[in-house]
């Protein structure tokens, strides 16, 4: 049975991405559908998600992340990728949120590239929550490698479970 993904909101009525089923080891019972698959995001545009919805304001890279009271410079050799997203929480309860929920990721890669710290109010802390229907703006910078081959700025929804439900990945230009 193939599951269709939630495509972006203003998409005009485009197609459809069909994507392989989930692998629900360890649910329990749940009657709500999951969203599932890949999608390849592009800047302005909403995405839904099982507990929220984001979109991508900007992305952007260079070698300095100068915004508010931050000042930071990557190693020589590296290239930063500064995201700014805006999260809704549409759970119908308090949600976590964090970096922890956004990095790049390239087929070169063993494991994923994760965000470098907060430096200031601007920029995405560790972990935060939202209530439902709160929505907050932050800049995610992660710090990569200046030759790392189709890098893509990800977010991967994970259930409780450990299931995977959805890759929304956007090119690093």
């Amino acid at each position: 049975m193939d599951t269709y993904i939630n495509t972006p909101s203003n998409n005009n009525g485009g197609d459809s991405i069909v994507a392989p089923p989930i692998n629900d080891s360890g649910r329990t019972g749940e009657d709500e559908d999951p969203i599932s698959g890949n999608v390849t995001g592009r800047v302005g545009e909403e995405y839904s998600t099982r507990w929220f919805t984001f979109t991508f304001n900007s992305l952007e890279t260079g070698s300095t992340y100068s915004r508010g009271s931050a000042n930071y410079t990557a190693s020589s050799g590296n290239t930063l990728v500064i995201a700014s997203i805006t999260i809704t929480n549409t759970s119908g309860g308090e949600q976590p949120f964090g970096t922890f929920d956004w990095f790049v990721n390239a087929r070169s890669l063993s494991e994923p590239i994760w965000p470098i710290d907060p430096l200031n109010n601007n920029m995405m802390p560790t972990d935060f929550y939202l209530q439902d229907g709160e929505t907050a703006t932050y800049d995610v910078v992660i710090e990569y490698p200046s030759n790392l081959a189709s890098p893509y700025f990800t977010y991967t929804e994970v259930d409780e479970y450990g299931g995977t439900h959805a890759t929304f990945q956007i090119p690093i230009p």
